[in-house]
C-alpha cells in the first residue's frame, strides 16, 4: 500500500508517523509513505510565516503530540522556532527522515482507473527542477489553513503607500519611522501586529475589527484586591487556560442528553463573560474595554476568542471606567493592569469602506463598535485578514475529487472517498489545531486499513473503552455568522472526544483509576489532551502513555491556578454537572427496566417452546 502525504507542518507529520507505524499496531505489512513538502523546511506555517516576538498561542502541554512531548523545561508558550525544533525532533525519533521530500511541490493529483492516484511533484535543488510522478492507493491532503494570504475588498486601497499581508511583515523595522500604522483584523495576528507596531518607533496605531474582538487570556489570571501584584508572586506564570478543562462530565462520562443540551455552552458562556466583570470590568476579557461584540454575537459557542493580549493595555488605556462600581469592584477584586510603556495607545476603530485619492481612509457609521468616523491617513497599512484555503493540485474534473466542503465525517473525509483525507483543516476556538490533526490522522489511518486491510483489521472495541456516542462539538452558527461552515470552527475538548469515541480510544472511569491517584487526577482534572486517549484502543502504547499523564500532565493539571478560579471553573461545574449526568444514566437506567423485563420474559418463553418443538421432534 502506497500513501502520499502533501505538506510538512504538524499535520503532515502526525500523519506520516501513524501511516508508516501502522504495522507495529496492527497484523499488516509496512505502508509506503511519501511526504511532500514545497519548501526547503518542514513546519509550515511555523516556518514560514513568523515574525518578531512571536509565541504559540496554545501551551505545550496542549500541543505537544501524544508520545513525544517538547522539552520539560520549555516555558508553558515556547517560540515557532522551539516548536519547529521540536518538529525535528519528532521526525528523528521515530525515524521519519527517509519519507520526507523537501522542495517538492505537488503540481498535480488525479485518479486512476479503476483506483488510487498519481502524484506529480516538481523538486528544486541547487538550480535543478526534477518533475516526476508517482502512483500511490491514498492521499492526505495537509496544507494547512494559513497559506494564501486573503485581500480585503476595500476600494483605493492601492493608494496607501505601503500594504503588507501580515505573512511579509517579520520585524518592526518594516512599520518605519514616525509613520501612521492601520492594522486591519483583530484576531491573535492582528492583536501581535498592532502591538509590533505600537512598541516600534510609528506615530499613531488603529486596529480595525469588522464586528467586535472577545480576549480570553492563554494564562488564567490572579486577581487581586485593588489588583495589586504579591510581592511573593512566583517566577512562573499561573496555569495556562487550555489546561484547565475538567473533562469529567465536561465531555467524558457527560451524559449524551446533557452534552447535546444548550445547558453546558450555556453555564460555560455565564461564567467566563461574568467573572471576566468581577475581576476585570468587562464581559469580554480581563481590561478589555473596547471593540466589544454586539449582545446578539457575543456567545461562548458560536466564535473564536483572541488568546493574544499584548496589545490590551495599550488599547484600553483612557477607556477604563471610573465609575463608582467599578471603583467598588476594582477595590475587592481585579487583575493587575498591565502599563502601556511610554504611555502610547492603540486606537480601534470599526472596518474602512474604502480609500479616497488623497490617500484618506473613510469608516462607515457605527455607534456601536467605533466613537468616530473621522477620515485617517495610513502610511502603512497591514492586513492581518487571515488566508483562504485552496487545492489546486486536485483534479476536480467530473468530480473527481470530494471538496473540504464535503468532507463530511468528522470534517476529514468523505464516505464515498475514503482514500482522500483533509488533516488539520479545524480550528478550535480555544485550543491547538496540532492535537487536533494528530486525532484526525489516528482516525483516518484506522478507517483507511480497514477499507484496505478488512480481514486483518480488529473490529472488536476494547472491554476498558467507553462506548461510542454522537457529541456537539461544531460552534454553533449565531447572528449571521457560522464559524464551522465559514472557517470549520470547533470545540476542541468536544471534538477531541468525539474522534477518541469513535476509535474507541476513551477509556473508563475504572480502567484510569486503576492506573493509580495522580492518572486519574490528570484524567479527570485536566483537558483532553492527546495522551489520554493512547491508554486504550487501537493506537494503545499504555507505558508511555501512563508515563507522561503521572509526570508532566499531573505537574500542570495539579496546579490549581488559583482557588477562585479552581472553585468556580472546575470544582463547582463537576459537581453540577455530575449530578445532572449521574440522574440522567440513573433515569434511563429505570426506564429501560420494563423493556429488560419483558425481553427477559420473552426469552425465557420462547427457550420454552423451543425445548417442547424439539421434544415433539425426538418422539
Amino acid at each position: 500500500m502506497k500513501v502520499a502525504v502533501v505538506g510538512g507542518g504538524p499535520a503532515g507529520l502526525a500523519t506520516l508517523k501513524f501511516l508508516t507505524t501502522a504495522h507495529l499496531f496492527f497484523p499488516i505489512p509496512p505502508i509506503d509513505v511519501r511526504l511532500f513538502e514545497a519548501e526547503p523546511e518542514i513546519g509550515g506555517t511555523f516556518t514560514q510565516r513568523v515574525y518578531e516576538d512571536a509565541e504559540l498561542v496554545s501551551s505545550k502541554y496542549l500541543t505537544a503530540f501524544s508520545d513525544f512531548r517538547l522539552p520539560l523545561d520549555a516555558p508553558d508558550f515556547v517560540t515557532p522556532a522551539v516548536y519547529v525544533q521540536y518538529l525535528r525532533d519528532y521526525l528523528t525519533h521515530f525515524n521519519l527522515w527517509t519519507q520526507v521530500r523537501c522542495n517538492t511541490r505537488v503540481t498535480r493529483i488525479v485518479r486512476r482507473q479503476p483506483s488510487g492516484h498519481t502524484i506529480t511533484t516538481i523538486t528544486s535543488v541547487n538550480d535543478a527542477v526534477e518533475t516526476t510522478t508517482w502512483d500511490c492507493d491514498a492521499v492526505a491532503m495537509c496544507t494547512g489553513i494559513h497559506v494564501l494570504p486573503s485581500i480585503p475588498d476595500i476600494p483605493g486601497l492601492d493608494r496607501v503607500p505601503t500594504v503588507l499581508h501580515s505573512s511579509q511583515l517579520k520585524t518592526r523595522g518594516q512599520f518605519g519611522k514616525y509613520t501612521h500604522v492601520v492594522v486591519l483584523g483583530a484576531g491573535e495576528t492582528g492583536m501581535d501586529m498592532a502591538h509590533l507596531a505600537v512598541t516600534a518607533p510609528t506615530a499613531s496605531v488603529t486596529l480595525c475589527h469588522r464586528g467586535g474582538f472577545f480576549c480570553a487570556p492563554k494564562i488564567v489570571p490572579l486577581p487581586s484586591p485593588r489588583g495589586r501584584t504579591p510581592e511573593s508572586a512566583a517566577p512562573r506564570p499561573n496555569k495556562p487556560v487550555d489546561t484547565s478543562v475538567a473533562s469529567l462530565f465536561d465531555t467524558a462520562y457527560a451524559h449524551p442528553v446533557l452534552q447535546r443540551s444548550p445547558l453546558l455552552w450555556a453555564a460555560y458562556d455565564v461564567w467566563v463573560r461574568k467573572m471576566h466583570w468581577c475581576i476585570g470590568g468587562t464581559e469580554e476579557g480581563p481590561d478589555q474595554w473596547v471593540g466589544q461584540m454586539s449582545k446578539e454575537r457575543k456567545h461562548l459557542d458560536s466564535l473564536f476568542m483572541c488568546k493574544s493580549d499584548r496589545a490590551l493595555p495599550y488599547i484600553s488605556a483612557g477607556h477604563r471606567s471610573t465609575s463608582l462600581l467599578h471603583r467598588i469592584r476594582s477595590s475587592i477584586l481585579s487583575v493587575p493592569i498591565r502599563p502601556n510603556r511610554g504611555g502610547r495607545t492603540i486606537a480601534v476603530r470599526s472596518w474602512p469602506s474604502s480609500i479616497d485619492k488623497s490617500g484618506a481612509m473613510h469608516f462607515s457609521p457605527s455607534s456601536s463598535f467605533s466613537p468616530t468616523t473621522d477620515p485617517l491617513k495610513p502610511d502603512v497599512v497591514i492586513l492581518a485578514t487571515g488566508y483562504g484555503t485552496t487545492f489546486p493540485m486536485l483534479d476536480h474534473t467530473r468530480g473527481a475529487y470530494p471538496s473540504l466542503q464535503s468532507a463530511s465525517v468528522r470534517g476529514i473525509y468523505s464516505p464515498e472517498s475514503v482514500d482522500v483525507a483533509y488533516i488539520g483543516f479545524v480550528r478550535p476556538s480555544i485550543g491547538a489545531i496540532p492535537p487536533l490533526a494528530e486525532l484526525q490522522a489516528q482516525l483516518w489511518t484506522l478507517r483507511l486499513l480497514q477499507r484496505f486491510f478488512p480481514a486483518r483489521m480488529p473490529s472488536a472495541r476494547s472491554a476498558h473503552a467507553v462506548a461510542a456516542y454522537e457529541m456537539d462539538w461544531k460552534l454553533h452558527p449565531r447572528a449571521g455568522y457560522d464559524m464551522y461552515r465559514d472557517k470549520r470552527g470547533v470545540d476542541h475538548e468536544s471534538y477531541a472526544y468525539q474522534l477518541a469515541l469513535d476509535m474507541g480510544a476513551a477509556p473508563t472511569w475504572r480502567f484510569v483509576m486503576r492506573k493509580g491517584w495522580r492518572c486519574f487526577y490528570t484524567w479527570a482534572m485536566g483537558s483532553n489532551f492527546n495522551t489520554k486517549f493512547r491508554m486504550v484502543g487501537p493506537w494503545r502504547d499504555e507505558l508511555v502513555a501512563e508515563d507522561i499523564m503521572r509526570g508532566e500532565l499531573y505537574g500542570v493539571v495539579k496546579r490549581s491556578g488559583g482557588l477562585v478560579y479552581f472553585f468556580t471553573y472546575s470544582v463547582i461545574p463537576l459537581i453540577v454537572f455530575g449530578t445532572i449526568s449521574l440522574s440522567l444514566y440513573a433515569a434511563f437506567w429505570a426506564a429501560s427496566l420494563p423493556g429488560r423485563a419483558c425481553a427477559g420474559v420473552t426469552s425465557v418463553f420462547g427457550r420454552r417452546n423451543k425445548d417442547n418443538v424439539m421434544q415433539k421432534i425426538a418422539a
